[in-house]
């Protein structure tokens, strides 16, 4: 049960979450120079990565939860850079921001724990 939510929030959730934010901060982006830019490239490159961890945790292919394991780790860091610098524009309320920044390092912190947590379940063996 775990594995498929976690799937879905690699493939879809977060790709959605990513683009409406950027998509929202692009003009504000590249106000703030290269470093902004370069840290939306990583941002993406999480994102991509984590969508090909999900896909492989939702057919529970062989080396799944260490691809989900990578991806939250990765999506972890980014998450902090994000929050711990002032690259990535914050859009919301400085009374707001702070609590929304500790919920999301957490959940992003439970989920990388959660994987470490789990083995392989080598259900489907890989086609290739």
């Amino acid at each position: 049960m775990l594995r498929r939510l976690l799937a879905f929030l690699l493939v879809v959730w977060a790709p959605l979450n990513l683009a409406i934010t950027a998509a929202a901060l692009l003009d504000s982006l590249t106000a703030r120079g290269w470093p902004a830019i370069a840290l939306l490239v990583v941002r993406l490159a999480v994102t991509g990565f984590g969508v090909a961890a999900g896909r492989a945790l939702w057919t529970d292919r062989r080396g799944a939860i260490a691809l989900a394991r990578w991806a939250t780790g990765l999506s972890l860091g980014a998450v902090l850079v994000t929050v711990t610098t002032s690259l990535w524009p914050a859009p919301l309320p400085p009374g707001v921001r702070e609590p929304v920044a500790i919920a999301t390092v957490t959940w992003h912190a439970l989920w990388f724990v959660w994987t470490l947590r789990q083995r392989d379940a080598n259900l489907t063996p890989e086609s290739s």
